[in-house]
Parts: structure tokens; C-alpha cells; sequence
């Protein structure tokens, strides 16, 4: 049987897929992913992202057998048993695939060294769900209550001693402290890629995270403003561990904050010495949101105020001359 997997919108080499080649392989099928057009006796198409659901499927139009799943697709979704409990197959992506989905600003073989890292990368949960239940997640009620799902020794790629993991709120887990000395004496580099919940922090936590090298910054979120002490306790404890230049914050923007509560929250922490990083909750359709964020997140806010940033003085002076040709 001929398989075509579709990862529609990753960014990182997709678990779900990579275990669904093992499971199709051990069959005895031959698996493509993202091959363009043919003839396929089944095609499984990832979707990650709410937004995309729409577009993912027009694909319908293409491949009649097609079947979709993923947290962008349907919360509820899972693999088998028999699937779930594969290892991933670590041949299926290539660093080609990746190379595109990898942005900012950087050299051709910057970008194909970085596509080829994660491509060599062990990748899986220790744990799943949270404590947490935040409204604009899904992690509660796709992956209920936090609890264990297997060991770091379980996720490494023999190609590689980097490891990306994808626990929803490793602070949370009780096995914390163990799993981050173990990535420290199996001496792996590690990309936590859900951050940390540094509401959580304790000097323990944050010295065993400063003794572990990391793919790129340590990040967490402050998503809520009425989190402002406990985010501050956190981040001030981390920062006896780990320097500020290697922070950074999330802040959704367009969930339940003021354009007033994200500024509050952007200036404190420019103020205190860390990234902060906006995320726009859905993409909300929110023209000065977006380009404010573009505006924090690609750090112009050094160079010049909000209101002398070109885009958006640009946007601004269109919208006020339909508004005065309206008159």
C-alpha cells in the first residue's frame, strides 16, 4: 500500500506522523510525506493550527481518501494504542522539508544547519497534560490531568544528543528535578518547546535548568496581568540561575487583556531586562494589534516608538483618508 502523510503546518518534525510511518512500514507499506499529487491508498494530513483548518481542507479535492487529524483539526483525535506505543520513524523528514519553515533572518546554510539539527533530533513527551486550565488551551481537555508518558532515555535519537521536548508543563511535573539532571549527566542539549511555568520556580528548578545546555532561550509566559507577582517571584528566582539575556516572555495579546494591559505587561518587562514576545491569541483580526507585535517582537521598539513605526504610520494614514472620504 502507498501512503501519503501531510504535516500542513509544523514547524518541528511532527510526532504523530513520524509514529504513524513506523506503524505503516512495519506493514510493509511504502510512506511518502507531503509528496504533491499521485495516487495513494490512504493519505493522513496533521493539522496543528485552528486557523488553518479551512485551507487544510481544500485537500479534499485532491485525495478523496483523505483523512485529517491533529489539535488544529479535532481536539478529540488520537492515535491507536498500536500506533501510539511506536517509535518514531526518524528517516521520514528531511532537512530540505524543514529548511522553509525555519524563519528570521539568517544565511542559507544557517538555515539548512538548523533544518538539519532538528531533523537529527530525538523529539516525545516525559509527560502530558496540566495543572492548569486556562481558557484559550486545549492541553486540558485533550490531555487532561499531567501525568507521566516515559522516560528521557525513551526520546533520544542515536544520530543526535539533542533532544526536543514536547511536555506541556515540565515545572508541574513531580518528576522534574530527575528528568533535568538526567539531560544534564547524558549531557544533551534540550529545546523545551512549551517554555516553563515559571509561576512554579524554585531555586532548585532553576539551578537544574541552568546546568542544562538549551537549544535557545528559556521561555515562559505571562498571559494573564493579574499574574504579575507570582510571574515576577519566578523570573527573578530564575535570574539568579540563569542571565536575563537568556529569557524570554510570551504575552497573548487579544484573549482577555486592554491594548493598556499588553502595554503594561511589554513595558515591565523591557523595564526589568527580558524579551518579551507577543502572541497574538487566533489571529485575531486586529490591524494595530498585529502591527504591534511585529513592532515588540522584532525588537524595532529599540530603534523608534510605536507611533513612528513606518507600517504602522502607513496602515494609520490609509485608514483616516477612507474615513475622510466617507465624510
Amino acid at each position: 500500500m502507498n501512503v501519503n502523510l501531510i504535516d500542513f503546518d509544523g514547524k518541528i518534525p511532527n510526532l504523530a506522523l513520524m509514529k504513524l510511518s513506523t506503524a505503516f512500514k512495519q506493514n510493509g507499506d511504502t510512506v511518502s510525506l507531503n509528496a504533491n499529487g499521485g495516487q495513494y491508498d490512504a493519505v493522513v494530513c496533521s493539522v496543528l493550527f485552528t486557523w488553518n483548518r479551512d485551507k487544510a481542507s481544500t485537500l479534499r479535492t485532491i485525495y478523496s481518501n483523505i483523512i485529517f487529524g491533529g489539535t488544529g483539526w479535532n481536539i478529540t483525535t488520537t492515535l491507536p494504542p498500536e500506533v501510539e506505543i511506536c517509535k518514531p520513524d526518524y528517516d521520514l523528514y528531511t532537512a530540505d522539508l524543514l529548511y522553509p519553515r525555519i524563519k528570521g533572518i539568517m544565511k542559507q546554510s544557517t538555515r539548512m544547519a538548523k533544518a538539519q539539527v532538528l531533523v537529527d533530533a530525538g523529539i516525545g513527551f516525559t509527560s502530558r497534560g496540566c495543572i492548569r486550565k486556562c481558557g484559550f488551551c486545549v492541553v486540558p481537555k485533550k490531555e487532561g490531568h499531567l501525568h507521566q508518558e516515559t522516560e528521557i532515555k525513551d526520546i533520544i535519537n542515536p544520530r543526535s544528543n539533542v533532544i526536543i521536548l514536547l511536555d506541556n508543563n515540565l515545572t508541574a511535573d513531580p518528576d522534574c528535578l530527575e528528568k533535568l539532571r538526567e539531560i544534564k549527566e547524558r549531557k544533551l542539549i534540550v529545546d523545551i518547546t512549551q517554555g516553563i511555568d515559571v509561576r512554579l520556580m524554585t531555586p532548585e528548578i532553576a539551578k537544574a535548568l541552568s546546568e542544562v545546555k538549551h537549544m535557545r532561550s528559556i521561555h515562559y509566559a505571562w498571559d494573564f496581568i493579574q499574574s504579575e507577582n507570582q510571574v515576577f517571584k519566578g523570573l527573578n528566582i530564575l535570574n539568579r540561575f540563569v542571565p536575563r539575556s537568556k529569557h524570554m516572555c510570551f504575552c497573548l495579546a487579544g484573549y482577555d487583556t486592554t491594548p493598556e494591559d499588553d502595554e503594561y505587561r511589554f513595558r515591565k518587562l523591557v523595564e526589568a531586562k527580558i524579551d518579551p514576545y507577543i502572541m497574538i491569541y487566533n489571529h485575531v483580526e486586529d490591524s494595530r494589534l498585529k502591527h504591534w507585535a511585529r513592532w515588540v517582537n522584532g525588537r524595532i521598539y529599540k530603534t523608534c516608538s510605536f507611533e513612528e513605526y513606518k507600517p504602522w504610520v502607513k496602515q494609520r494614514s490609509s485608514g483616516e483618508l477612507q474615513f475622510a472620504a466617507q465624510m
